[in-house]
C-alpha cells in the first residue's frame, strides 16, 4: 500500500510505501494506558491546576495569570493545527520515520521540559525557581501536547467506525478524564508546597509513557477505501453544531477556575480540616464536583449510544451547560446552605454538559473525517480556542479594573457576565442551526 505525501518541489504529491499492516487498530490496552499517563500531565501543565502552582510556586499575579492562559491557548492551536503537516514534512527527509517513533520523540521533549523548573530552583541561591522557566515550559509544553493529541486520537480510533469507533472512544474518554480527577485529588494538597517537583514528577511519568507505546502500531489503523461504513448526511451538520458548542465549553471552564475560590469564600467553605497530616478546605475540593460528574457522564455515554444522529442531545447539552454556569454565578445569593447545594449541582450539571458536547465533537470529528490526523487536530485546535478566550476575557476584565475603567467590586460581575454573553449567543445560533433542520431535514 502507498502513501502519497506533498513535497516541496511538487505541492501535487510524491509517492513513499506505507508500513504494513496500516489498516490494523491499536490494541486498546496500549492506547489508553499511553493516554492516561499524558493525561495527567495535561492536568497539571495545561489545565486550571497549572495556574494553582504558577500563584503558589512562583508567586504569579492574577493578570500574569491571565496572560499565560491567553498564550498556552494561542500556542496549542499552532501546536494541533501543525501536527499533520509537521508529520508530512518529516516523512519526506525521513521516510522511515512512523508515527510512533514520532510521539517517542514527543515523550522525551516533555519529559525535559518539565525538568526545567526544578533546574532553575537549584541554580539560584535561595532554591526558588525563575519565572522563566514556567514561562517557558508552558510555550512549548503547550503546543507539543497540541501535536500529541490528535495523533493519539487517530491511534484509538484508526480502523474502527461505527458502532466499534464509539464503543472505543466511550471508554478512551473515560480513562483520560479519569487521569483528571486522580491529579485534582492527589497534586491539590502538595501543590503549594512543592510547585516544581510536581511539575518534575509529571517528566517522568512521560518517560514512563513509553513503555506502553511500544505496543502500539507503527501508524494508527486506517480506513481503507470502501471499508468506513457510511455515515448519515446529518453528522457533518452536528459536528458543526458541536463544534460550535466544544470551544464554548473550555471557555466556561476556563472561567470557572478563577471563580471558584472566591465562591468558597462566599459560601463559607474556607475553614481548614486535616486528612492524614494534610490540611485542606472545602473549598479546595469544589473542583471534584465537576471533574467526577464529566468522568461519570463519559462512562454513561460509553455505554449508552442512542444520542448520536440526534439534534436533541445537542439542545440538551447545550442547555444544560448554560443552567449549569447560571447555577453556580447565582449560587452565592442564597442562603448558605441552598447557595451550596446550588454551586454542587452547577458544577456538576456543568461537569455532564462537558462531557456530552466532547463526546459528541470527538465521536463526529472522526467518524467524519475518518480518523486522519487532522481531524483530530481541528478539534484539539477548536479546544485551543476555548483555552485562549477564557483567560483573554479574565485579561481583559482585570486591564479595565487596573485602567479605572470599571470599580474592583466589578471584575467578577464583567467577567462572567462576558462569558455568559457569549454562552446566549452560542446558543442562540445552535437553535438556529437546529430549527434550519428541522424546517429541511434534507
Amino acid at each position: 500500500m502507498l502513501r502519497s505525501l506533498p513535497s516541496p518541489g511538487n505541492p501535487t504529491l510524491t509517492t513513499i510505501p506505507a508500513p504494513a499492516a496500516f489498516a490494523a487498530p491499536t490494541p486498546t490496552r496500549a492506547s489508553f494506558t499511553f493516554s492516561f499517563i499524558n493525561s495527567m500531565g495535561g492536568s497539571v501543565v495545561t489545565s486550571n491546576a497549572l495556574y494553582f502552582l504558577t500563584k503558589q510556586g512562583f508567586e504569579f499575579s492574577q493578570s500574569m495569570n491571565f496572560l499565560l492562559g491567553c498564550l498556552l491557548g494561542v500556542v496549542y492551536i499552532a501546536g494541533a493545527l501543525a501536527a499533520k503537516p509537521l508529520l508530512d514534512r518529516l516523512r519526506i527527509f525521513l521516510p522511515s520515520l512512523s508515527t510512533r517513533g514520532v510521539l517517542s520523540a514527543l515523550m522525551f521533549v516533555l519529559a525535559a521540559l518539565c525538568f526545567v523548573p526544578q533546574a532553575s530552583a537549584w541554580s539560584t541561591h535561595d532554591g526558588k525557581p525563575a519565572a522563566w522557566a514556567i514561562w517557558a515550559v508552558v510555550l512549548l509544553y503547550s503546543p507539543a501536547t497540541g501535536m500529541l493529541w490528535p495523533i493519539v486520537e487517530s491511534y484509538v480510533s484508526g480502523g474502527r467506525s461505527g458502532s466499534n469507533l464509539r464503543s472505543t472512544m466511550g471508554v478512551w474518554n473515560v480513562v483520560w478524564s479519569a487521569a483528571g480527577l486522580f491529579i485534582t485529588l492527589v497534586v491539590t494538597p502538595i501543590a503549594e508546597r512543592a510547585a516544581t517537583l510536581v511539575i518534575a514528577s509529571i517528566g517522568l511519568t512521560h518517560l514512563a509513557a513509553l513503555f506502553p507505546l511500544k505496543g502500539f502500531k507503527p501508524e494508527p489503523g486506517e480506513h481503507p477505501e470502501g471499508e468506513h461504513e457510511p455515515h448519515p448526511p446529518v453528522y457533518a451538520d452536528l459536528l458543526v453544531t458541536f463544534r460550535l458548542l466544544l470551544p464554548l465549553a473550555y471557555v466556561v471552564m476556563s472561567a470557572i477556575g478563577p471563580y471558584l475560590p472566591s465562591l468558597a469564600e462566599r459560601l463559607g467553605l474556607l475553614k481548614n480540616w486535616s486528612v492524614s497530616g494534610v490540611t485542606l478546605t472545602l473549598g479546595g475540593l469544589l473542583p471534584i464536583a465537576w471533574v467526577a460528574a464529566r468522568v461519570a457522564t463519559f462512562a454513561a455515554l460509553a455505554r449508552w449510544q442512542s444520542w448520536h444522529g440526534r439534534w436533541s442531545f445537542a439542545i440538551f447539552s447545550g442547555s444544560l451547560m448554560l443552567a449549569g454556569y447560571a447555577g453556580l454565578v447565582f449560587s452565592p445569593l442564597l442562603p448558605r446552605a441552598p447557595g451550596i447545594a446550588l454551586a454542587l449541582l452547577g458544577l456538576a450539571a456543568f461537569g455532564t454538559a462537558a462531557a456530552a458536547i466532547y463526546t459528541a465533537a470527538i465521536y463526529y470529528a472522526m467518524e467524519v473525517g475518518k480518523a486522519d490526523v487532522n481531524a483530530g487536530g481541528r478539534h484539539e485546535a477548536l479546544i485551543g480556542v476555548g483555552y485562549t478566550l477564557g483567560p483573554g476575557i479574565g485579561l481583559a476584565s482585570t486591564i479595565a479594573v487596573e485602567r479605572g475603567w470599571v470599580p474592583p467590586a466589578f471584575f467578577e460581575p464583567l467577567m462572567l457576565g462576558t462569558v455568559g454573553l457569549l454562552a446566549l449567543l452560542t446558543a442562540a445560533q445552535v437553535v438556529r442551526r437546529v430549527h434550519l433542520h428541522s424546517r429541511n431535514p434534507a
